[in-house]
């Protein structure tokens, strides 16, 4: 009934405890498709074992393609009824299909989801869909869903997360938006695929248990951009295709705007590597105040704060007096070297950064410093500068005058 779809690069140190967790879940009419992607560091021998194991167990090696050519193989060669997707480095729980196979048969619905677990190895965080629990057919889809599907009540705040590992769909609803995501994507690559086909479904389920472990390492997190005019473009590729996709539902409800929401947000905690000019700036983008050579306290170790500090260490732009977060403790014990917020009143600085980019959280965080420190001095990122034509510009989203001159010739 189900065929889970398993896209495997050099995942070895992971990959047993994922298809563990597939071969024993309580659902058992499973076809569990291992798509080895090219893998260099035994992963092969591994899917092999498994097959040995279990007659569910099918196995593809291919030379290496990247992840959306890997599912797209992994679909042609399914056989169920309906698709699942988990990725080689997480791992799910034994309730998982039978749960969702159950909704997705007495709701009728075309696709289900489901909560996940953002697992760091110290700690757990359960994450839910920013929609309540429940059915929702193409009227309540299109009045209370599609308006709030991506970003939610703010900058940013999802309404349904954009992967498509914690989803069961019905393959015929899948199929043709899995295929025509651009195969050069390497980042976005799921929501460029699940926002086009929640527009063409006629009904989903959205579930509060969280069944789906997402792994997080610091590997993972922050990853190195060896070539940034590659990176750009793999951007623009994504927000174009996905953007014309979109417009074919326009007049269902027209999701372009929340897309280049979603596009800015993913680009903005690696604005270090991929804002053209960047380290021509006089001040820290996207924190117009915080002018170069600012001694300043980085209060956040997330995507954003990772990143910036890794730059700002790297290049010297702002001196960082201090790296604070209150999730302090955790994050030491995954490698980074982050204080306590208490530190801030003993450090000299001129300026606070707030590196968060979910609108909630930090306005609350920046609630709380203005009241302890000179408001002047505490910054956050500005949604208007980033949402700007030159930011746009900047991060290869549109082209610049030289480029339209360029094109035009």
């Amino acid at each position: 009934m189900i065929s889970v779809i398993v896209p495997i690069y050099n995942a070895k140190a992971y990959l047993p405890q994922c298809i563990d967790s597939l071969i024993h879940q309580t659902f058992t009419d499973l076809e569990i498709l291992l798509v080895n992607d090219g893998s260099t560091d035994g992963c092969a021998a591994v899917c092999e074992e498994y097959r040995q194991k279990d007659p569910r167990v099918v196995v593809l090696h291919r030379e290496n393609g990247g992840l959306v050519s890997a599912r797209k193989e992994g679909l042609k060669a399914a056989k169920g009824e309906y698709i699942a997707y988990v990725d080689a480095d997480d791992w799910i729980e034994p309730d998982m299909y039978r749960s969702m196979y159950r909704k997705m048969t007495e709701e009728k619905a075309d696709i289900v989801m489901c909560g996940h677990c953002e697992d760091t190895g110290t700690a757990v965080r359960k994450v839910l869909h920013g929609i309540p629990e429940g059915r929702y057919g193409k009227q309540e889809l299109v009045r209370e869903v599609y308006p709030r599907m991506i970003v939610n009540n703010g900058f940013f705040e999802w309404g349904i997360y954009g992967g498509l590992w914690d989803k069961l769909f019905r393959k015929e609803c899948l199929e043709a938006f899995q295929y025509e995501v651009d195969e050069r994507i390497t980042i976005g690559e799921d929501a460029a695929c699940i926002y086009p086909c929640l527009l063409n479904a006629d009904s989903v389920y959205v579930m509060d248990e969280c069944f789906y472990h997402y792994r997080q390492t610091l590997s993972s997190m922050v990853k190195k951009i060896p070539d940034r005019d590659l990176e750009r473009e793999k951007f623009r590729i994504l927000y174009e295709t996905t953007d014309k996709s979109l417009e074919k539902y326009a007049d269902i409800f027209d999701l372009r705007q929340q897309w280049k929401i979603y596009l800015l947000f993913v680009m903005l905690p690696r604005a270090v590597s991929l804002y053209r000019g960047y380290e021509k700036l006089c001040f820290l983008f996207p924190f117009p105040k915080v002018k170069k050579g600012d001694r300043i306290v980085l209060y956040g170790a997330g995507l954003f704060g990772q990143r910036m500090h890794h730059f700002l260490k790297e290049t010297g732009f702002c001196p960082v007096s201090a790296w604070v977060d209150r999730n302090y403790v955790q994050l030491r014990d995954m490698g980074l070297p982050v204080e306590s917020p208490e530190a801030v009143p003993r450090i000299s600085f001129d300026a606070i950064v707030i590196a968060n980019t979910y609108e909630r959280s930090r306005k609350e965080l920046y609630g709380e410093l203005v009241r302890k420190y000179p408001q002047e001095k505490v910054h956050m990122l500005d949604e208007t500068l980033v949402f700007s034509e030159e930011s746009m510009k900047a991060f290869g989203l549109t082209e610049t005058d030289g480029e339209k001159m360029e094109n035009n010739h």
